[in-house]
């Protein structure tokens, strides 16, 4: 791309999109914010980041947006998430306890999934991705389909990185976590192993939108042999190692079983632990596993309204936020649709900043600044695309938002971190660009018709809970507070 005309004057350069007159937040290694700023875009790549009369005096755009003077921000990465469960989202209740929930309804629903209906809760979870101002997700190992996924993510434009289905081996313990009994992801080593890796064939294509990484359940689902098969698996295919650990008490328990050592001390020990893992939850640490985490460079994706709403305990227990002071890369994740309930980045940010200062009884404990990290260029790094996005940079993907600049909590425009972290809503998105293409205008998919994947979504859970013989009811009303239920009171 060149500026210089052969009679040596400067031209203007044609590119394909222009963002103009935008209040930039960068991200970039000094945390640059542009007052008065636009974004060049060519092909898939940003080519110009700074002032807007500079960028003007170089660049011309088959399309200009103007940003009015909105915030304009890297995309959120989402580092822990299950798209295909979105069919489930509400249908077992709001009580129903977590040791329940798996025999009775979470089994079956699994079970009963197809392809097809696999593609229909995908489609669905990256429409509100979108919606919600995330670019990229990482999908846990959890799709019996994993094209199924892509498909749906390529369909509405996203960048999203899937597993091979389902690798655990670990059964038999009736007090602990073990894999559950899936007809099309069963427990064992063999299967595992002849499948571990088998989605890295995706990176072949450097610029394709849906990559592989390695995944395994963990939890206490895993063997010894299978975390280090994993592991190898993500080093020779130079990716992240993804999976579930100490979410609750009891799969932290079932590991301490059954290596006789806390967790995160056992996979240091046989050689997992490593700058390419990305582990989520780690809600149940204890003092001896703190070194070995910040030791490894690992990263850690924090959900924190997953652990709130089941009540684990990891707004108490959780040390995500000693963590990040120690060095650790710290994401976010929403989890799953009856986990997270909402795939919203911005909300697990704002939850975590809540959480700490609640914790640590500190205001200071995270800030404004800090959550968005953890959503843009932390979550980057976690998903080993840091090179690629996470931040407004020239060379990198244009994958950004543009916020809008019509809605009551974008004023007064003080701090304007302050002000997306604390007081924006996933409806003042406006538009979104995924890999320099418009993905959402004006509030619109361009590349899907939400009718369509609605009316698609409840075809798919009607044949699913029928297969599963299920009828949801409501729980029953409450006659009097549980608090004073729990008192002995009247």
């Amino acid at each position: 791309m060149e500026n210089e005309g052969r009679d040596g004057t400067t031209r203007r350069v044609i590119v394909d999109l222009l963002v103009t007159n935008a209040l930039l937040l960068t991200m970039d290694a000094d945390r640059r914010i542009v007052q008065d700023g636009a974004i060049a875009v060519s092909g898939r790549d940003l080519v110009a980041v700074g002032e807007t009369e500079e960028v003007l005096a170089s660049y011309d755009a088959t399309r200009t947006i103007d940003a009015g003077g909105a915030v304009v921000h890297p995309g959120f990465v989402e580092c822990h998430t299950h798209v295909t469960f979105h069919l489930a989202r509400g249908a077992f209740g709001d009580t129903m306890s977590f040791h329940d929930v798996e025999p009775r309804f979470f089994v079956p629903f699994l079970n009963a999934l197809d392809d097809e209906a696999e593609h229909a809760a995908a489609q669905l979870a990256c429409l509100e991705m979108v919606g919600n101002g995330t670019t990229c997700f990482l999908e846990a190992g959890t799709a019996h389909s994993p094209d199924a996924v892509a498909t749906a993510a390529e369909g509405i434009g996203m960048r999203g990185l899937v597993a091979d289905p389902w690798l655990w081996d670990a059964t038999g313990n009736e007090d602990g976590y073990n894999a559950l009994p899936l007809d099309r992801g069963p427990a064992s080593l063999e299967r595992a192993l002849s499948l571990v890796g088998n989605e890295l064939r995706r990176n072949r294509d450097d610029t394709a939108l849906v990559r592989g990484h390695v995944a395994i359940q963990g939890m206490g689902s895993a063997s010894e042999e299978l975390e280090r098969a994993a592991k190898a698996a993500a080093d020779e295919g130079h990716t992240i190692l993804n999976q579930h650990q100490s979410y609750y008490q009891v799969d932290a328990a079932t590991d301490d079983a059954r290596w006789g050592r806390h967790p995160l001390v056992h996979l240091e020990e046989i050689g997992v632990l490593d700058d390419n893992c990305v582990f989520a939850h780690m809600n149940i640490l204890r003092d001896d596993e703190v070194e070995p985490i910040v030791r490894s460079g690992m990263s850690i994706a924090w959900c924190p309204g997953a652990s709130m709403m089941w009540g684990v305990g990891g707004a108490f227990h959780g040390r995500h936020c000693e963590l990040y002071h120690r060095g650790v890369n710290i994401a976010l994740g929403s989890d799953s649709s009856n986990w997270g309930v909402r795939f919203d980045l911005g909300l697990q940010g704002y939850l975590a900043i809540l959480t700490a200062r609640e914790k640590t009884q500190t205001r200071a404990a995270l800030v404004a600044e800090d959550a968005l990290a953890m959503a843009t260029i932390n979550g980057a790094k976690a998903v080993g695309l840091a090179d690629r996005i996470g931040s407004l940079e020239p060379g990198k993907r244009a994958d950004f938002v543009v916020r809008a600049n019509d809605v009551p909590e974008a004023f007064p425009l003080t701090d304007p971190i302050s002000q997306l972290v604390y007081s924006a809503r996933a409806d003042s998105v406006r538009t979104v660009v995924i890999d320099g293409r418009v993905v959402l205008d004006d509030r619109k998919p361009t590349k899907l018709d939400p009718p369509t994947v609605f009316r698609d979504v409840e075809d798919a859970r009607k044949r699913v809970f029928d297969r599963m013989g299920y009828r949801f009811e409501r729980d029953a009303p409450r006659t009097r507070p549980v608090a004073q239920t729990a008192r002995g009171g009247s």
